[in-house]
């Protein structure tokens, strides 16, 4: 988890110290101005177990987003992003201690479902736009953060934590309108959370989450 964090910052670093002759050149074909503020939401449609092992949880998310472009060769557009999330909610089973009397290790048995909420901030971030002066113009993007509940996840257990790591991949479309200063966005992110091993117990939990946001450019 650390190694993608740092790889993605120093990518994000060495293109923000090349923009300036990258921006120049940027064609004079209509494009999408270089800031966007935009709001998102998604939810987990599936739990996979590709680097994470937890299952049987579900993911919402509210988003705001803010993103500069930083490079613009030929037909794609590169965009540095920034996404606060002010709302998550993980919706996961609860457990008890169920070990006999005396036992000197804990057993943990599901004893009901609980709702955690939280909120983080994903500072790494880039997303590729291509067919940039279309309107309906396909990405990928990667985003990395942290995100921090008000009860441990994904596991509500004495070696679970609150606060945690997380990454993505994603892939989708955006559709601006003529004048390139609006769009809607409908993508795929496949999110994965974890401690980065700051506890002993750190089992990761994976999303398949489909989201959809609306954006304003100037």
């Amino acid at each position: 988890m650390q190694r993608v964090i740092f790889a993605l910052a120093a990518a994000i670093l060495l293109l923000f110290l090349a923009a300036p002759s990258a921006r120049c050149q940027v064609s004079a074909s209509p494009s999408v101005p270089n800031n966007e503020f935009g709001l998102w939401g998604g939810a987990s449609f599936g739990n996979p177990t590709g680097i994470g092992t937890t299952t049987d949880r579900q993911l919402a998310i509210v988003g705001l987003r803010y993103s500069r472009t930083i490079w613009e060769p030929a037909d794609l557009s590169l965009r540095y992003t920034l996404d606060i999330l002010p709302l998550e909610s993980l919706n996961q089973p609860t457990f008890i201690n169920c070990a006999p009397p005396g036992s000197s290790s804990p057993e943990y048995c599901q004893n009901g479902r609980e709702t955690a909420y939280g909120g983080g901030i994903n500072p790494i971030g880039l997303k590729l736009n291509f067919l940039r002066r279309s309107q309906w113009q396909p990405f990928i993007a990667s985003t990395a953060g942290f995100v921090a509940y008000v009860d441990k996840v994904p596991y509500d257990i004495p070696l679970g934590t609150q606060f945690n790591f997380t990454f993505d991949f994603q892939g989708g479309i955006q559709r601006f309108n003529s004048s390139r200063t609006r769009a809607w966005t409908l993508g795929y992110k496949y999110q994965h959370i974890s401690n980065a091993n700051r506890s002993s117990f750190n089992p990761g939990v994976d999303f398949n989450v489909l989201y959809i946001g609306y954006s304003f450019f100037r």
